[in-house]
């Protein structure tokens, strides 16, 4: 079984388990960030004994890299969902506002989210997981921006998106960290966005 692998649970008792480690490591997240965070700290706060936490996990990144792949997809997923209406909605603003906001909305109810932003920021065994994320979901986004603009060149319309998605990211995380001024940090990035797609997605910009 390799760092980013676990056993998969067959019984209750099993799924249980892994679910309160999971819990336990998220709250743990919040509490004091990834560089104090310990198999053996979480497996108290789980309730479960030390060797059955290592019957699904061989290290602290495989718990925390399963709590991000989560947080992760759930996060280009609504982006994605928001953003099929684009291209069909009467003003493509509308899809990509919504977009932002409802990743914004997802960082603030998600449990551990932001602690976990920062851990694969933080940790060169989980930095690849945000990296590989942002690419697929980019991938996913540039025929969006097709269907507005179908004159955009196909590798000019994916760098468009790539950007668009790490700025997003970026500044969502800086939001987080400034939670007095998260709302009015993210009205600015929607308005960032918004001004630097406007040139391409209105045909007014250079090919």
């Amino acid at each position: 079984m390799t760092a980013t692998e676990r056993q998969t649970p067959k019984q209750a008792r099993g799924r249980a388990a892994v679910a309160s480690i999971l819990a336990a490591a998220s709250e743990l997240l919040e509490e004091g960030g990834f560089d104090s965070l310990t198999t053996a700290t979480i497996a108290t706060r789980a309730g479960v004994n030390i060797a059955t936490l290592y019957r699904y996990y061989p290290n602290k990144f495989a718990i925390v890299r399963e709590l991000a792949q989560s947080i992760e997809e759930e996060r280009s997923g609504v982006a994605l969902a928001a953003l099929a209406e684009l291209g069909d909605a009467p003003d493509w603003r509308e899809p990509v506002v919504r977009a932002i906001r409802a990743m914004a909305q997802l960082r603030r109810d998600r449990s551990g989210a932001t602690a976990i932003r920062r851990a694969l920021q933080s940790s060169p065994e989980l930095w690849h997981l945000d990296h590989d994320v942002n690419a697929a979901t980019a991938e996913a986004i540039a025929p969006f921006l097709l269907r507005v603009n179908p004159a955009l060149p196909a590798e000019r319309a994916g760098a468009i998106a790539l950007t668009v998605v790490h700025t997003v990211a970026s500044l969502l995380d800086l939001a987080a960290g400034e939670r007095e001024r998260a709302f009015g940090l993210e009205r600015e990035l929607e308005l960032v966005i918004i001004h630097y797609l406007e040139p391409e997605l209105d045909g007014t910009g250079a090919a």
